[in-house]
């Protein structure tokens, strides 16, 4: 019996390769992604604090020193989510890149597939052609 050997088998290692090491970035980039959406929040959480101790009754010179922490944290918070905004970006190039692989790779495993299923259908009509001739040739010959 013929073995069955699929011709594009290096192409889908590879891109089964290039899928895990995509699906990796993708791991990465995400965590990425929440951790600077997690600074974020901290930083409003901040902002909110200080928005509350404003409320008290404190000198001139406090005031001041709440509204120019305030101004500060109001910038590190536009940065903040300038540096979100990227990353929601990254994480979602590396989603798109990662599906496009898997489809690919789908895509030959699926070929693979379907050869291989008519490598054996061809084998089983082979084999039973063979038993056919088998059959023939054991068959009593009339004399």
């Amino acid at each position: 019996m013929k073995r069955f050997r699929f011709r594009l088998q290096r192409i889908l290692d590879i891109r089964d390769q290039i899928r895990d090491e995509l699906r990796q970035e993708l791991v990465r980039k995400n965590l990425a992604r929440d951790h600077e959406l997690s600074v974020l929040a901290e930083l409003e959480e901040e902002s909110l604090r200080v928005m509350i101790q404003e409320g008290g009754t404190y000198s001139a010179s406090e005031l001041m020193m709440f509204g120019d922490y305030r101004l500060r944290l109001k910038v590190r918070i536009e940065e903040q989510q300038g540096r979100v905004a990227v990353a929601m970006q990254e994480a979602e190039e590396a989603r798109a890149r990662y599906v496009e692989a898997s489809k690919e790779a789908k895509a030959l495993e699926m070929l693979r597939q379907k050869r291989k299923a008519e490598h054996d259908e061809q084998v089983l009509k082979e084999e039973g052609a063979q038993l056919d001739e088998l059959a023939v040739q054991r068959a009593p010959r009339p004399s």
